[in-house]
């Protein structure tokens, strides 16, 4: 007797509109319960996936706007990746733009360009990756839209909002004076990329940490809004590498950065696994998604008491033509480029 091989079904044997429905059936399954939580932001969904269009009362207060894409061998590739990964990290990437906003998220919406050839239960376990970010983080999914394209990308736009006391951050409010200090470790990321590209071998620990760090970022939308409330001058999630970062903050604040490489937050595992370019990855590597920011000393003292994850002062804002200089421990400048982060166009 032959055994029937179910082969698994692709984009190009459904139609968009039952390909919507099996999202839809994802998100609705995880909805009922994150929408739940979103009356304490204000804000009351009227019409969601279905429709041309999504509809909700607006909030008080001050709402953000972002989006950003992922496209497939530019800034993922599948098999490293994950499906469910995908899924989260194209979210956080936006979350973290929000809460760099010191905001909290509302509601997104996912455009999708999809090759005939992809998996259906992949695009479906890349929704469920998303939804649990935001039963996690906050927002939730309330349309989008999907063409087809030769090249698969996944772009979303996100809705936030401030909270009833804090105020949106920004980039040019950096003042001479003002501390320079980051959430969390940064360098991790990058060390993920780079075991993930050449499949190096390390104990199960570490490649764990490193690869959930390059995968899985975490958006640190609370913290953004500790932030906000408590005297940080301004604010840049590290997408691009942290000199990278650091000097847009400055160009836009029209100041100068000083930063001391010994003061820079790396955790044991990213040094155990690159003892020599360490210090690139954490300066350079970019898609940390941590928070780096600027203020008064003593308001960064208090909301080091206030956050339950590190906060790591690493340098000052002074005046000047705009630039990031890095100091070793001997306080002799380090040459770098702050142009060295991610660049699509490099």
């Amino acid at each position: 007797m032959l055994t029937r091989i179910i082969q698994p079904m692709q984009v190009n044997e459904i139609s968009e509109f039952d390909l919507i429905q099996k999202f839809s059936h994802v998100i609705q399954c995880s909805q009922d319960k994150i929408l739940g939580k979103k009356d304490k932001l204000g804000f009351k969904l009227k019409i969601s996936i279905g429709d041309d269009a999504a509809a909700w009362e607006a909030p008080k207060g001050t709402r953000v706007l972002t989006t950003d894409t992922m496209v497939e061998k530019v800034h993922f590739e599948l098999p490293q990746i994950g499906w469910e990964n995908l899924g989260w990290k194209a979210l956080a990437v936006n979350l973290s733009d929000v809460a760099a906003m010191a905001c909290k998220p509302l509601y997104s919406v996912v455009t999708l360009g999809l090759r005939g050839n992809l998996p259906v239960d992949g695009l479906i376990e890349m929704y469920e990756g998303m939804m649990e970010l935001c039963a996690n983080y906050g927002g939730t999914i309330v349309g989008g839209n999907i063409v087809r394209s030769p090249v698969f990308f996944v772009s979303i736009a996100v809705v936030g909002t401030t909270s009833s006391v804090s105020h949106p951050l920004n980039r040019h409010s950096a003042k001479p004076g003002n501390k320079i200090a980051v959430t969390g470790n940064v360098g991790c990321s990058a060390g993920g990329l780079r075991i993930t590209q050449e499949r190096s071998r390390l104990d199960k620990e570490t490649f764990g940490h490193l690869h959930s760090a390059h995968n899985r970022p975490i958006p640190r939308i609370i913290e953004g809004t500790i932030l906000s409330e408590n005297g940080a001058t301004s604010a840049i999630d590290i997408s691009d590498g942290l000199t990278d970062d650091l000097m847009k903050l400055c160009v836009s604040s029209g100041v100068s950065g000083n930063i001391y490489s010994n003061q820079i937050p790396v955790d044991s595992f990213l040094k155990s696994a690159f003892p020599d370019s360490w210090l690139h990855f954490a300066l350079s590597g970019g898609e940390d998604y941590e928070l780096l920011f600027t203020g008064p000393a003593e308001a960064i003292e208090k909301m080091k008491q206030l956050i339950d994850i590190p906060i790591s002062v690493i340098g000052e804002i002074v005046e000047g033509i705009p630039n990031v200089t890095v100091f070793d421990s001997n306080s002799k400048s380090i040459p770098i480029d702050t142009k060295d982060g991610w660049d699509h166009f490099k």
